[in-house]
């Protein structure tokens, strides 16, 4: 098989990738996943979930899973965390590229995985590791092998096809089933397929994907259904089959979830405008034009296939009707997204010799791309400067290189497509080589852990009155118990000395309790997943910032 160059691109993006996988896990998410793993080595049991040994309910457990074992083979680490997922968000990639092939042709395929694996979101998760890049990954190839079922009648596929469904709803419920049945749902009715729609194999597809979530669903049923009135987040579970198939997913838009917030229906909206830079635009273009031609030509002469174009709006629609929304939700859909605008820049890019459009989109993404190394050159050459023996020497190089495609390229392809991928490429590079860790410098958590650890002999930590940092957990290697009264602390660890983790409060409440601090440790902290202008800006960062506290406290 002759070797394709293109594969080339992906290299430096796979490396970025491998940079990310280093850094500490962000709290809240990333941080109280990484932590419930551990927990499930630590305990051996694998079939229920729990989260600093309380009954846990809100995700599947098939980020656990593959994070335990992970631990298991390679010990406990950032990267032994990291590393499932970024396999996964490979996976993501390929069938990517594959659906694109499937429903238009290679070059198709090739720029739909371009896209998606240099979009800011894409980067993003492959370092913020949460259930959304498995959720993603398996979402997209299964997605891809049912259309291979229906397009060639291979049963391999549509088992293939139910394994990858299975693992998008092990990991975030029934919406790893969502979003593959509109998608093929569009396609199937588009095109008047009806015997397609109506055929035994989809039972046995079914089963398949009952297999696989089997051991899940016994242990909801043991860990709830057996034991119902369990009273998670302030709500009583009556049957844990009953959240995972209905409350966790259609109950976010029903109101019966308890998660809530003021979030409008266009929060997605703009969202996704971040999530898919530097593409965005050209994905507006190409969905748009996409939505004018199939309403001039009518739904059942589509110009084009429908089955991206209704895998995205659907669920876009769904999730911004939500009454809670946080902007990874929109990710898994942004291989269906990639695929649109791939199609859409193969008419662009054409034979490689630049049109009247395609020198139209040469100045867009060519802004987009100086758009995206001025955020650089704010974030790493002033707010948090890296080492300007690297720093300068590889900006302007890429600043320099970006602006020489741009107009000299020698292809279409080349002007359009590769400054914004270098510019988002490098971006990236400094962010997970530079920004990120010192950013996450200021999270005091993961640094009381490390100083425990670095202590000889068997040191006892705790934490008293501040929020359970799950970071804390992680890097401790252990679950830390937290106290919220001076007696319990005390009666807990009499005639002990420990090392208390506290936040201002808690110091002072500590203090007034008239126990003997024997030493004290200030660490900055700054809650870093809620960055602000203000903490960003070096001017005023001091400001934003308090101090917790590590107390070595004797209870003799």
């Amino acid at each position: 098989m002759k070797f394709d160059r293109r594969i080339l691109l992906f290299i430096p993006i796979v490396a970025v990738y491998a940079c990310g996988m280093f850094i500490d896990v962000m709290e809240v998410d990333a941080a109280q996943y990484a932590s419930m793993s551990q927990e499930m080595l630590h305990t051996g049991n694998y079939l229920q979930l729990f989260d600093r040994g309380k009954d846990y309910l809100d995700k599947p457990p098939l980020l656990f899973w593959v994070s335990a074992l992970s631990f298991r083979t390679f010990g406990i680490s950032n990267f032994s965390y990291r590393l499932p997922s970024v396999l996964f968000g490979l996976l993501g990639i390929w069938a990517t590229f594959g659906l694109g092939r499937a429903l238009y042709n290679k070059t198709v395929g090739w720029y739909a995985a371009l896209c998606l694996a240099s979009c800011q979101a894409w980067f993003l998760m492959n370092h913020d590791v949460r259930t959304d890049t498995i959720l993603s990954a398996c979402t997209i190839f299964g997605l891809w092998q049912l259309f291979l079922f229906i397009r060639d009648n291979r049963l391999i596929h549509l088992v293939a096809g139910a394994v990858g469904v299975a693992g998008a709803m092990l990991t975030k419920g029934p919406i790893g089933l969502m979003i593959p049945g509109i998608a093929l749902l569009f396609y199937l009715v588009s095109t008047k397929a009806w015997n397609k729609i109506f055929t035994w194999q989809w039972l046995l597809g079914g089963v398949v994907v009952a297999l696989c979530l089997s051991p899940m669903l016994w242990g909801l049923y043991q860990q709830y259904d057996l034991h119902p009135g369990k009273v998670i987040n302030g709500q009583a579970i009556g049957s844990g089959l009953r959240f995972y198939f209905w409350t966790q997913s259609f109950g976010r838009i029903t109101g019966e979830n308890v998660w809530k917030d003021d979030t409008t229906p266009l929060f997605f909206t703009h969202t996704f405008l971040w999530a898919f830079l530097p593409w965005c635009l050209l994905f507006v273009t190409a969905f748009w034009k996409t939505t004018m031609a199939t309403i001039k030509s009518g739904f059942f002469h589509p110009p084009t296939e429908l089955l991206t174009w209704g895998g995205f709006v659907v669920p876009f629609i769904m999730v911004s009707l939500s009454h809670y929304k946080l902007p990874h939700y929109i990710f898994p859909i942004l291989p269906l997204g990639a695929i649109m605008t791939g199609h859409y820049l193969d008419g662009v890019i054409g034979d490689g010799v630049l049109s009247k459009t395609g020198r139209v989109w040469r100045g867009v993404q060519l802004f987009a791309a100086l758009v995206v190394l001025a955020l650089l050159f704010l974030l790493a050459g002033l707010c948090f400067p890296a080492s300007p023996g690297l720093f300068w020497p590889l900006f302007l190089a890429a600043l320099g290189l970006v602006i020489y495609l741009a107009w000299f390229g020698r292809n279409s392809f080349q002007q359009v497509v590769m400054p914004a991928l270098v510019a988002i490429t490098v971006f990236n590079f400094f962010m997970n080589t530079h920004v990120y860790p010192a950013i996450f410098s200021y999270a005091s958590a993961p640094a009381a852990a490390r100083m425990i650890r670095e202590m000889p002999g068997d040191q006892t930590l705790v934490g008293y009155r501040s929020q359970p940092f799950y970071g804390l957990d992680f890097y401790s290697r252990r679950v830390v118990p937290f106290y919220d009264a001076v007696d319990d602390l005390r009666s807990a660890h009499a005639h002990q000395t420990v090392w208390v983790y506290a936040d201002p409060a808690g110091y002072a409440d500590l203090k007034a309790a008239g126990l003997s601090i024997v030493e004290k440790r200030e660490l900055d902290e700054f809650h870093v997943s809620s960055l602000s202008i203000l903490f960003v800006n070096p001017i005023t960062r001091a400001r934003e910032l308090h101090k917790n506290y590590l107390l070595k406290i004797n209870l003799n």
